[in-house]
């Protein structure tokens, strides 16, 4: 979607990366604004177009949503869904806009609140918002397919790594090892995109070669100029004059303006004056008609509407809420055919768990911070029973943040309950029990990771707590052929592996054990690292 052919041009300035990489480090680790978390901004239509490729069950295309919004929750990145608003243009790609919000909105926010995103409604068309407010700095990327997000002035953007782009398949992303993890992506950075010798094209030379070559607002854009000879008349300034004059000018000046300067475009391409266009274009120069470009198409680029353009201050992103485990489950049981207790819990097991254990962990390492911050003790007190410190992650913390519903919830104060480690505290039954082993793997770029064992009961028992019962019993292993371990991808399809045949399912409540990022667990586990690093040192004394 938006300018064919210009993410060719600027394929050169694409960084591979590790989505889980970037997220840690430029998001849990540089810790902007203290939300310990990378934020990005995604189009919600675009999610509606890809959404469109499920298939299987009921809904197939919330279920698509839904394990798209699961793969996010597994890494501390803090999504913005925005939605095209009232204002968006009438006309794009050449066909009609409705007027109306697309069938799945409500079902799409639905999901976005259980998993703890936020979600907002632009003024007018959700890319041109969202390039706002990268350029404001609420959000660190766009994570996105289409191209126009640097015609809007965005300042990154992350390529959506789905396979179903021809422009991924025709180059698919790998990893270290060679290999398409699905975990890496391709970043564009708009300062990369105008240093690199091979394309410097700033937001003005993007928004030219739109105009020229074609773009969502006028797909056939000047009979016989390709992205190339576009990219060049670009490279020579005209795409910055440009930008700079239609957002200086009045209309009426601008239409002055442009006659002079669309003669100056023509005289380019007749002598290649600049040497920047390979050869002349005498042919090409008579093409470029006399009313280019359109003035209300180049506005829709220089001045879309959005929320500066309104007036309307950006409304306060707090990033506070979490994934809520029992309205997720909820909506499980309302939405798809597999939404019964069981089933849900099982497939939680591998879906969910492991993306819930890395959010509480990002939320113990703010509460660290908070403390930090206001002087308060950092490490709970211990146990009067074993005099050891009790290990894992505080199940109040958890029912407080992750769940709506109050479990064996404290009577205390808000305040006192927030920051006291008291020796109960200490003696309830925790979720991280034990440091297995470590790594480094291609598929994060190699940051070090931890081997957790975790005890889901208290997941288990906020899940099952959000389930109403209003679907009829089914056998866990009549729900899905796939053995456990196994479960679906991000767009709702059946992971590819090899099959061990069938095995029973496990108890819901057994322990698993699930890779999450060193940085992590060190902030907020610390007694369990020590633990861990101490064994390690005793193994390599007995070498």
């Amino acid at each position: 979607m938006g300018v064919a052919g210009l993410w060719e041009v600027l394929r050169p300035a694409g960084q591979t990366q590790s989505l889980t990489h970037l997220s840690v480090t430029q998001g849990f680790e540089a810790n902007a604004g203290g939300r310990r978390g990378f934020r990005i901004g995604i189009d919600a239509s675009i999610w509606f177009f890809h959404a469109a490729y499920g298939k299987e069950g009921e809904n197939p295309e919330l279920r698509t949503l839904f394990f798209r919004c699961s793969r996010l929750m597994s890494m501390p990145l803090l999504p913005l869904f925005v939605f095209d608003g009232p204002k968006r243009p009438s006309v794009k790609r050449g066909k009609k806009v409705g007027g109306n919000a697309h069938w799945l909105t409500t079902g799409m926010k639905n999901i976005i609140a259980a998993f703890g995103f936020e979600w907002r409604t632009a003024p007018g068309e959700a890319e041109a918002e969202l390039a706002y407010l990268n350029r404001m700095g609420v959000i660190d990327a766009v994570l996105s397919d289409d191209v126009d997000n640097f015609l809007f002035g965005a300042t990154m953007v992350i390529r959506n790594p789905s396979n179903t782009l021809s422009g991924n398949r025709a180059h698919p992303v790998k990893n270290a090892d060679g290999r398409d993890d699905g975990n890496h992506v391709v970043t564009y950075r708009a300062a990369d995109i105008l240093s690199h010798d091979d394309i410097r094209l700033s937001q003005g030379g993007c928004i030219l070669i739109g105009l020229l070559s074609g773009g969502d607002y006028h797909q056939a854009g000047v009979q016989g100029c390709g992205k190339l000879i576009a990219a060049a008349l670009a490279r020579c300034g005209f795409g910055d004059r440009l930008l700079e004059a239609a957002s200086s000018l009045c209309r009426e000046e601008l239409e002055k303006w442009l006659d002079t300067w669309r003669d100056e475009v023509r005289e380019e391409l007749r002598t290649n004056k600049s040497g920047l266009i390979g050869s002349k274009k005498p042919a090409l120069a008579k093409k470029i008609p006399d009313d280019f470009p359109d003035v209300d198409i180049l506005l829709s680029y220089t001045s879309p509407i959005t929320s500066e353009t309104e007036g309307k201050p950006t409304r306060d992103i707090t990033w506070e809420q979490e994934p809520d485990i029992g309205k997720i489950a909820a909506l499980c049981e309302l939405y798809f055919e597999w939404g019964v207790k069981d089933v849900i819990i099982k497939r939680f097991r591998t879906v969910l768990w492991p993306s819930a254990v890395q959010r509480i962990l990002r939320r113990g390492a703010m509460e660290k911070d908070e403390k930090k911050r206001k002087g308060l003790p950092l490490s709970p007190k211990k146990s009067k029973t074993t005099g050891k410190l009790a290990p894992g992650t505080p199940s109040k913390m958890i029912t407080k943040y992750f769940s709506s519903m109050k479990l064996h919830s404290p009577t205390k104060d808000r305040e006192e309950q927030q920051y006291s480690d008291t020796e109960s505290e200490a003696e309830e039954d925790r979720l991280i029990v034990k440091i297995h082993s470590s790594r480094r793997h291609a598929s994060t770029d190699g940051i070090l990771e931890y081997r957790l064992e975790i005890a889901p009961a208290q997941l288990v028992q906020l899940a099952g707590d959000g389930v109403q019962g209003i679907r009829p019993p089914i056998e866990v292993d009549a729900a899905f052929d796939e053995t456990e371990g196994d479960d679906e991808d991000e767009d709702g399809g059946k992971q590819k592996g090899k099959s061990k045949g069938k095995k029973p399912p496990p108890d819901p409540e057994s322990h698993l054990r699930v890779w999450m990022p060193a940085c992590m667990v060190q902030i907020v586990e610390p007694e369990l690292v020590e633990a861990f690093e101490d064994i390690q040192r005793r193994k390599l004394e007995k070498k």
